[in-house]
Order: structure tokens, then sequence, then C-alpha cells
């Protein structure tokens, strides 16, 4: 199963978590962004989705949503499915 990052994961993002993020540089609705390759001191590589990822599963502080209900443990899976695509 393809899995879109249109279709299927900007949107479990909500208006709420995407304007909260954005004010942090977190542009979690745009591709580009999310499937950027360049890594930072903890990652190697794919650094912003790693980083949404632990954020989302609590392995790093503070988790996501802000505020808010943290995904499903379907949800998570979806997204690190969609990871697992275009990771080398």
């Amino acid at each position: 199963m393809t899995i879109s990052f249109a279709k299927d994961i900007s949107l479990l993002f909500t208006d709420r978590d995407a304007h909260c993020m954005g004010g942090m540089g977190v542009h979690l609705r745009e591709y580009d962004y999310m499937a950027n390759p360049t890594g930072d001191a903890i990652f190697p590589d794919y650094a912003n989705a790693r980083h949404v990822l632990a954020r989302l599963n609590g392995t790093e502080t503070p988790r996501m949503p802000p505020g808010g209900t943290p995904w499903t443990d379907d949800q998570i899976a979806l997204f690190e499915s969609w990871m697992t695509q275009w990771l080398p």
C-alpha cells in the first residue's frame, strides 16, 4: 500500500498542530520540510520527520500534539509506514 503524504499524513495534523508547530519552524503539512533528507546532531538523516515521530511517540519532549490528545498507535504506525517508503 502506497501512503500519500498529502492524502494520508498531512491530514492527521490538525490546524492547531500546524499553527503551533509552524510558529516554531516545524512545518508539519509541508512535504518538502517533512521529507528533507538532511540530518542534525541527533539523527543522521531525515531529521525533521524523525523528530516529529519522536515527539508523536513520546521519546522526545514535549510530546506532540501540544496540549492535545496523543496520536493513536494506528496513526503513529501510519506515519512510520510513510517514512519507511522513502527512507534509505
